[in-house]
């Protein structure tokens, strides 16, 4: 491996991933943001390029220009900002647009459907269409309720009736459009690592309506865990991902495994910390030393491990007292405030270790119990859902 192919553009970086970096041999500058004032170590920050993380357009132009400066190949966001997410992808199909174009197709929802009704895969009843005339129209053809997907993000939104529909409507990003059939089903996060076009699964994760929010690794019969595995691994070929991380949603349904939505990207951060929780491992360690060629570790869970959200009905050191308490509990792996994001309010997420989903989820009923008759924080609804 050549020099230039070990240098990373790391975007808004922990200080853990950063030193993960480093002790794999990467050669790594960082971009942080402008106020930014927790990165004080020397040795693991020295090359930082500050950028304006509410511009996106002009951390797209700062991602690129660091790169083509330094000559760097890749650059990675661990963060679940999808703004951040969208000017990193930008820069790199702008720094090397064919090794990037598998990103733009996993993003597409019209293009992503496309590939795999065609090849017979996680087949389901969609239909592409210009504009918000067109998907009136085929809201009434197909059974209630049904899910459009568009815009560059892309945004999707359920439509359960008319009245759903107008207010879609009335601000709906700009098209083409996506109407596909609603899928009902155990809802599984998969995530990959890909390398030399061999996509290796690191990790299966349930979200509930209810309960534990997320259950890494998700209880699933052997059957389901391969006819998953060979659905993702179908649209990653499909897309022609040769290298690099993806998250994948997918919804287990009557017919079998059907692909909901995909993107070329770390775990979401909530998610890299249960699997953290149950292995022992941190999921970045793995996506990092495959930069310099090293096979993935991915090591077998140890225990079950779950994670709940619950509101934040109070501040200051009230709040830090009522997280003292709860992070005293022996089973409680992590407890901390996460900030609003994807349209939720600011919230503490705790994820907890058990041997088996119902250890887990009844150690997740005693943190819910706890936190609603700590006095810091009694007298306030607790929950939420995913």
């Amino acid at each position: 491996m050549s020099k230039e192919e070990k240098r990373l553009l790391l975007v808004e970086p922990e200080a853990h991933v950063l030193a993960i970096a480093t002790a794999a041999g990467l050669d790594t500058w960082s971009v942080t943001g402008l106020a930014d004032g927790r990165l004080d170590e020397e040795q693991l920050y020295r090359r930082r390029v500050r950028a304006d993380f509410q511009d996106a357009d002009r951390l797209f132009t700062k991602l690129v220009k660091t790169a083509v400066t330094h000559e760097i190949p890749h650059i990675l966001y661990f963060g679940d900002e999808e703004a951040i997410r969208l000017a990193v992808e930008r820069a790199l199909l702008e720094l090397s647009p064919t090794r990037a174009e598998p990103l733009r197709r996993l993003r597409r929802p019209e293009f992503m459907r496309r590939i795999l009704n065609q090849a017979g895969v996680s087949v389901v009843r969609a239909k592409s269409v210009p504009n918000v005339a067109a998907v009136r129209t085929l809201a009434e053809e197909f059974t209630a309720p049904v899910v459009v997907k568009a815009g560059i993000e892309p945004r999707t939104t359920v439509l359960r009736d008319g009245d759903d529909l107008d207010a879609w409507a009335a601000d709906a990003p700009a098209g083409p459009y996506v109407v596909e059939e609603f899928l009902t089903g155990p809802r599984i996060s998969v995530d990959t690592l890909t390398r030399e076009g061999m996509h290796q699964v690191t990790g299966m994760t349930v979200r509930a309506d209810s309960g534990a929010g997320l259950l890494y690794p998700a209880p699933l019969s052997e059957a389901d865990r391969t006819a998953i595995r060979t659905a993702v691994r179908a649209l990653l070929d499909l897309a022609g991902l040769q290298y690099g991380p993806a998250h994948t949603e997918v919804v287990v349904t009557e017919r079998g495994p059907r692909i909901a939505a995909s993107a070329a990207r770390p775990a979401p951060s909530a998610i890299r910390r249960l699997m953290h929780a149950a292995t022992g491992w941190p999921l970045e360690e793995d996506v990092l030393s495959a930069l310099t060629g090293s096979s993935p570790r991915c090591p077998a869970p140890t225990s079950f491990a779950a994670l709940t959200r619950l509101s934040v009905p109070c501040t200051g050191p009230h709040l830090a007292a009522a997280l003292d308490d709860i992070c005293g509990l022996s089973h409680v792996h992590d407890a901390r405030v996460a900030a609003a994001s994807d349209g939720t309010s600011e919230h503490v997420e705790v994820i907890v270790r058990g041997g088996s989903p119902r250890a887990a989820q009844e150690r997740l009923t005693d943190v819910r119990r706890r936190w609603a008759t700590n006095p810091h924080v009694s007298g306030n609804a607790v929950g939420g859902r995913w």
